[in-house]
């Protein structure tokens, strides 16, 4: 899309947030099957856990991406 010259701020925003979002959601599963030892450093959970959230804060925090991707839903319906 990109590369064709089209606008892809909704479609990079969506991707973005899924990717952290689940990102996110699979490190919490990971420290939930390794019990308190998932929190620990000794396990690779608690980094892969704290390198995921950072993704939802660091790069376009999450509910700055809903802001960017809400717009154009809730638009195009009354523009038809």
């Amino acid at each position: 899309m990109k590369d064709s010259g089209k606008k892809v701020t909704k479609e990079s925003s969506m991707a973005k947030l899924f990717a952290s979002e689940i990102s996110v959601n699979v490190c919490e599963e990971a420290i939930q099957v390794h019990g308190g030892y998932g929190y620990t450093k000794d396990y690779p959970p608690e980094k892969y856990w704290r390198d995921s959230k950072l993704c939802t804060i660091g790069e376009g925090t999450s509910e700055i991406q809903r802001i960017i991707i809400m717009p154009e839903r809730y638009y195009s319906r009354f523009s038809k």
